[in-house]
This record gives structure tokens, C-alpha cells and sequence, in this order.
């Protein structure tokens, strides 16, 4: 059966839009539009709503606090944001990803109609086949609090753990994530205290702008320095920098010491930035250190070899395990490699993090 969704924006040209980009998706059954979430939330509660696209910014109730009632009285209904390109856009839209909504898309402003069209369906396509795989674990007895697993990597038999020196001292803290990113950092970040003594680099999958937003977020809620990363910014203890959408970061080891660099080279993974791109650079410039790798939740497997890459150093590699994950797929690509030392839940990566780095 069709996955029924509701598509809720203020303009009559994107609730059109929208409705056809979702119908070109067999998968799909456009169940209405609304004009406001007020509207919305009648709907849903005449009829039952899978997957509701949900505009940011709308007159009366806007699309974060429609958002916050959804999630409260309809918690099985998945949605996602759709957002304009904007700063306050983005800042918006980090906060609904904070929030629990799966995902977002970006409204397209080019100048074709047919191109526009194409952008949405593609942002669309991977996070049709993420709803439609959690449904069907749903229907298949998995229970209303399943999470999804990625539907690219097939269940194998785990192969046993390579016996390796797993380090006691660490230069850096390496972490990498995607989907469902901004609620698992909002939980992490927090929790760990101001005087941590190692930098953190961070590769969360995210356009430009946006990851601005999600560090100035990040920011206001952590002891920690969070920042969107900056060429040549020196790597410093207590500070985690946030690669910026649309570049890879790497880090380099100069005369001064550790620093950040950004670089426009091809997507990996079609990623960019790439977890795998920064794992690599902090093997090279923190191997001889100790290098802690974190891989939390997100589709694909971006990460894996970068993490492998570590471990021909000197790595400890922590994942956030399946039944936390909003999508176990970059985790489970590590895990299923044998690379990971420990697979914990989310709440508990952050004290592991500082019982292991504290000396």
C-alpha cells in the first residue's frame, strides 16, 4: 500500500509542486495539501498520515511549532522540512532537525521549472526508500519505536574483530554523521564538559549555510566552543569544528601545530564533505597521537574506509548502535567491517568519550 503523505505549504505553486514531485513516486499517495499547519493537524486527524512535507515558514503556525504537535499527538507520522534557502531558513530548519523531524529538503530557486522539478524528486528519492523501509519493519512486527536500518547494506554475518593495540592517549577526537544528525549532536554535544582536553572535528552531511546554523546552535546549548570551520584555524582543546556544506575539511599538521583546511575536491561517497576525507587527514596528522573515532547515525557508509584508515594508525572507534540510530547505516558499514571497539547507545557516547580521554 502507498504511503499516505500530506504536503503542507502556504503558496498554492508549491502545494502543486510538491504534490507532484511526491505523485512521480509510486511509492507514494498524495493524501491532501494544507495551507497552514492548523489545517494540517485537522487533516491528520481525519485521516490517517504517514509522511507529511512540511514548509518552514508559514503565517499563524509556523512549520517548527506544527512540528512540536505533530511529534506530540501524531508520533508514528514522519516528516520532513521542506526549507528555503535563507539564514533564516536554516537556522529554522536545524531547529526542526533538533526536534526529531527525519530530515529536510531545499525548496529549488533556479531558473527552470523542469530543473527545479528534478532537484526535488532527487532530494526526495533517498528519504522515500528510508520512510517506506521503516513502515515495513513496522508491518513486519518491529514495533512503533524501530528505527530504520539502511536498505543498501544487506544483513551479514559479523566478522570477528582484528586484534589491535587500541590507544590509551588521544591527540583528537574524530566524528562523523548524517542523517538524523542535528538531534544525536544536540544530545551528544552537551554533555560534555567545557575543559574537555582534545579538539573535535566534525563532518556532519549538510549543504552550506546550514552548518553554520547547526555549530551557531550547537554553540548556545554546549560548554564546548562549537564552530563552522575556517581555513587555517588552528586546532584547539574544547573547540569542535563543524565542516562547512559543500567542502571537504581536512586537517593538517604545521610548524604552529594542527589546523583546519578546506578544499573543494570531488564528493566521495557523494558526499562533500566527506567523513571519509577527514578521517584520512587526521590519520596522516594525529596517527602517531592516538585518534578517538566516533561514526554516528546516517545513510551510506561514508566513513567506513576513513575509519580504516585510522585504525592503520592508532584508533580507538566508537558507534552509535543500531537501536539509536534515526538510520543505522554509516554505523553498521563500521560495525559489519569489524572496526568497531565499542557500539553504544547515543546517551552513552559522551561519558565513554570522557572517561577515555581524561588521564
Amino acid at each position: 500500500m502507498a504511503i499516505s503523505t500530506l504536503i503542507v505549504d502556504d503558496t498554492v505553486t508549491y502545494r502543486k509542486i510538491l504534490s507532484e514531485a511526491a505523485a512521480s513516486f509510486p511509492e507514494l499517495s498524495v493524501a491532501g495539501t494544507a495551507p497552514n499547519g492548523g489545517i494540517a493537524l485537522k487533516k491528520m486527524a481525519q485521516t490517517p498520515v504517514q509522511l507529511v512535507l512540511l514548509d518552514i515558514h508559514m503565517p499563524g503556525m509556523d512549520g517548527v511549532e506544527t512540528l512540536e504537535h505533530i511529534r506530540r499527538d501524531f508520533p508514528g507520522a514522519f516528516v520532513v522540512m521542506v526549507s528555503g534557502i535563507s539564514t533564516r531558513g536554516a537556522d529554522t530548519t536545524i531547529r526542526a532537525l533538533q526536534l526529531g523531524a527525519l530530515d529536510f529538503i531545499r525548496k529549488p530557486e533556479g531558473a527552470s521549472p523542469e530543473e527545479n522539478f528534478k532537484h526535488l524528486v532527487d532530494d526526495l528519492r533517498p528519504l522515500v526508500r528510508l520512510v517506506e523501509t521503516r513502515i515495513k519493519m513496522v508491518a513486519a512486527g518491529g514495533g512503533a519505536t524501530s528505527r530504520p536500518v539502511a536498505p543498501a547494506l544487506p544483513k551479514v554475518k559479523l566478522p570477528e574483530k582484528k586484534q589491535s593495540v587500541v590507544p590509551t592517549r588521544f591527540g583528537v577526537i574524530a566524528l562523523g554523521v548524517s542523517t538524523g544528525g542535528p538531534e544525536a549532536l544536540t544530545r551528544l554535544l552537551p554533555c560534555l564538559p567545557a575543559d574537555l582536553p582534545l579538539p573535535v572535528v566534525l563532518v556532519q552531511h549538510m549543504p552550506p549555510l546550514f552548518t553554520k546554523s547547526l555549530a551557531d546552535s550547537l554553540a548556545k546549548k554546549s560548554a564546548l566552543k562549537v564552530v563552522e570551520a575556517a581555513e587555517g584555524e588552528p586546532l584547539c582543546r574544547g573547540t569542535v569544528y563543524i565542516a562547512p556544506g559543500g567542502r571537504h575539511m581536512i586537517v593538517r599538521q604545521g610548524s604552529d601545530g594542527p589546523a583546519v583546511g578546506l578544499n573543494d575536491g570531488p564528493p566521495e561517497n557523494s558526499c562533500r564533505p566527506s567523513v571519509d576525507v577527514l578521517f584520512r587527514s587526521v590519520a596522516s596528522a594525529f596517527g602517531s597521537q592516538g585518534i578517538l573515532a566516533v561514526v554516528l547515525t546516517g545513510m551510506g557508509s561514508d566513513g567506513c574506509a576513513g575509519v580504516r584508515a585510522c585504525k592503520r594508525a592508532s584508533c580507538l572507534c566508537i558507534t552509535q548502535n543500531e537501536q539509536s540510530c534515526v538510520v543505522y547505516g554509516m554505523p553498521r558499514a563500521v560495525d559489519e567491517a569489524g572496526l568497531s571497539d565499542l557500539s553504544l547507545p547515543l546517551d552513552d557516547i559522551a561519558g565513554e568519550i570522557v572517561r577515555r580521554v581524561r588521564w
